[in-house]
């Protein structure tokens, strides 16, 4: 094998590493979408995002081909009543984490193409500020009603938790 030959395996080498290293960066664990009854029009989307590197990263656009929109957001409790403030960016602070779900911050998948019930899986396409993409697949699950850790909404679209 020439030196010409070797050097360039070692440039794919590291090239590849490096991709793999950068694709890993951010981590999503636990991800679901909560069954919504028929007709419902909005959902929700909980999950665990790890930034498994030495800077913040922010998330500033989800799309879905699921969804018409997919909206980032916080509850807050304001005089017993949860509400919900849209957010331009979700930060995950380096070596953090952030986690989705009731009462917190949480994904609005707003107007389902079709109805996603039990065991079906929704694509969610995260945009970061680096410009990076990343795609997940993630899957709908029944709601445990059992629960304690749902909130009282003014909209009445809040979901109950996992």
């Amino acid at each position: 094998m020439s030196n010409k030959t070797s050097l360039l395996r070692l440039v794919l080498l590291f090239a590849l590493s490096f991709n793999l290293y950068a694709s890993q960066s951010l981590q999503i664990k636990q991800a679901w979408i909560p069954e919504a009854p028929p007709g419902a029009r909005v959902m929700a989307g909980f999950m665990e995002i790890h930034n498994l590197s030495a800077q913040a990263i922010d998330i500033i656009a989800i799309d879905s081909p699921a969804f018409s929109r997919v909206e980032m957001h916080i509850s807050i409790e304001a005089d017993g009543m949860a509400k919900m403030q849209p957010q331009k960016k979700l930060s995950i602070a380096a070596r953090g984490k952030l986690i989705l779900k009731s009462g917190s911050y949480h994904l609005m998948l707003i107007k389902p193409v079709k109805r996603l019930t039990d065991g079906d899986k929704a694509q969610l396409n995260f945009t970061l500020s680096s410009g990076k993409k990343i795609s997940l697949n993630v899957a709908v699950k029944k709601s445990n009603p059992a629960n304690k850790n749902t909130m009282k909404c003014g909209s009445g679209k809040c979901g109950a938790g996992k």
